[in-house]
């Protein structure tokens, strides 16, 4: 008996943002565009880049009911610097208790961990060719939101929010806020290479911003003053 398997594929087209500047400016866009593909892919998850909890808060208002989970990843407790001097960055910071109750009570899970791409190997300032450093510098060719969005999957999927080849959608952006959503297919950090999958482009940046500090890149858009407060 000759058994045949047909594969069938389907081609869609569809609508992929390119912004004109990187950054906060961007962030409902993204969100918004994150949720419409969620809901035509029926994808359950989404994860959102947010180092005080502020693009998580706005995220609450377009993913506002129980058909799609929220996992937020955080960065480690640090800082960085913008035009009004210091900003405290790491949701679960003391500074960040009002946002952490608030998307706590709202079901959303909060993640923080080891960035893949920045291991104990980026305290050498790059200066050597180790295979993290060539993966971080490689992705930020594409935006430094593409690799946001794929390494915080990476980082949902070793913590055990995402279970390993789930497609969701992730969300990350540049320096602040949301500029970058992509639909992939996680994977464990250590299968990277063999099972990740980046598999549709929402929205992204045309641009990336070039300058060390890149809020002050002419590419940049967004407002900082309200990652000066420490009210929601």
């Amino acid at each position: 008996m000759l058994n045949r398997i047909i594969s069938i594929v389907t081609d869609e087209t569809k609508e992929i943002t390119y912004f004109g500047f990187c950054g906060e400016t961007n962030t409902m866009t993204t969100l918004k565009a994150a949720r419409r593909r969620c809901d035509e892919l029926g994808i359950r998850d989404v994860i959102i880049a947010s180092e005080t909890g502020r693009s998580a808060i706005e995220a609450l208002k377009v993913f506002n009911d129980d058909r799609i989970r929220i996992t937020v990843v955080t960065h480690y407790p640090s800082r960085t610097w913008g035009p009004k001097g210091e900003i405290p960055i790491g949701l679960n910071r003391k500074e960040y208790s009002e946002f952490r109750k608030i998307l706590e009570e709202n079901g959303v899970r909060i993640i923080q961990g080891t960035r893949p791409f920045a291991p104990p190997a980026r305290g050498i300032q790059w200066d050597y060719p180790v295979a993290d450093a060539m993966i971080d510098y490689t992705l930020e060719l594409f935006s430094s939101g593409t690799k946001i969005a794929i390494e915080t999957a990476l980082m949902a999927t070793d913590a055990g929010a995402i279970e390993e080849g789930t497609e969701i959608v992730s969300c990350g952006g540049t320096f602040k806020g949301l500029d970058t959503a992509l639909v992939v297919k996680t994977a464990h950090s250590e299968k990277f290479f063999r099972k990740f999958e980046v598999r549709e482009i929402i929205t992204k940046p045309r641009y990336r911003t070039s300058s060390e500090n890149q809020w002050d890149d002419e590419k940049w858009r967004g407002d900082l003053n309200k990652y000066h407060t420490s009210e929601p």
